[in-house]
């Protein structure tokens, strides 16, 4: 077959026109920083980006749940470490009504405290965090106490996804935190026994139905902290996730500088030389054309 000047000029010039894309290629990866930028650059490993891309989707996600759900607890564990502490002052004003020498007009003052205490155990009750009701199960829009301490909220858990199929519940309901032992039963009680100057209630029943409901607002607290706890490793597990999957998302898709700048000039010298090597091809054409 006869190699002809027109034949080693067009395969040349392809040859040239690749050279030129791939320095071009290498220029836009340099400038852009990344390695694809087009799912022709690279089929497969922009598959595997998209993949690498909803993985840190989800995480973040599971992220913004478990920041959710940590503050949510800290707001509860706020609200049951008031609960408790108005239940021991309760407690300290019954030991000191139980005493049967005590004038009316003392116990009158006492029940006048209490009365102040159950207020504030309403209020506390009806704690909110973003808008939503923290004891309220899930009718979170409503206060879940009346001033009389009557329970509109129901028993249902908050749950959020923290994982893939994994919910994890965060909340605590009114009715299991003040209704079982009944905390406002037990101060109303110990009001009225005040009232009636009935010393013997006191100190008979109304002091354990108070130290009862503190005991178990304690327990509530330690099963606060534990779910803080399991929150808390989860988190950190997602932080590393993230970690690890943005540098898996980075050896796809950026461009490794060092690399990158000695592949361009690799690519500029083959061109160069590629000039150079068609000069010689092309002009002894030109030149018998134009003799």
């Amino acid at each position: 077959m006869r190699i002809t000047n027109s034949m080693l000029s067009a395969t040349f010039m392809r040859d040239l026109n690749q050279n030129l894309r791939n320095l071009a290629r290498k220029q836009h990866q340099l400038a852009t920083g990344r390695l694809i930028s087009r799912p022709s650059d690279d089929p497969v490993g922009i598959v595997h980006s998209l993949r690498l891309r909803s993985e840190l989707a989800d995480i973040e996600r599971y992220g913004k749940n478990v920041d959710h759900a940590l503050a949510w607890l800290s707001t509860t564990e706020t609200g049951l470490s008031q609960t408790c502490e108005l239940l021991q002052r309760a407690r300290e004003l019954a030991v000191y009504g139980a005493n049967s020498t005590l004038p009316q007009e003392s116990l009158d003052a006492l029940a006048k405290e209490v009365d102040q205490l159950l207020e504030q155990m309403v209020q506390v009750a009806n704690t909110s965090y973003a808008g939503q009701h923290v004891f309220a199960g899930t009718n979170t829009k409503t206060p879940p106490f009346t001033a009389t301490g009557d329970y509109q909220g129901n028993g249902q858990a908050k749950e959020t996804e923290v994982g893939a199929g994994l919910n994890f519940a965060y909340n605590l309901d009114g009715e299991t935190v003040f209704k079982q032992p009944d905390a406002f039963k037990a101060l109303q009680d110990l009001r009225a026994h005040l009232l009636s100057g009935d010393t013997g209630q006191i100190s008979g029943s109304d002091i354990g139905a108070i130290e009862g409901s503190i005991d178990h607002v304690l327990s509530l607290l330690a099963e606060v902290g534990a779910r803080v706890n399991r929150l808390e490793l989860t988190k950190a597990r997602l932080e590393q996730a993230n970690i690890d999957f943005t540098s898996l998302l980075s050896k796809v898709e950026d461009v490794d500088v060092a690399a990158a700048i000695m592949e361009l000039m690799n690519h500029e010298h083959v061109y160069q030389v590629a000039l150079a090597t068609g000069a010689r091809i092309i002009q002894p054409s030109l030149v018998d054309f134009l003799r």
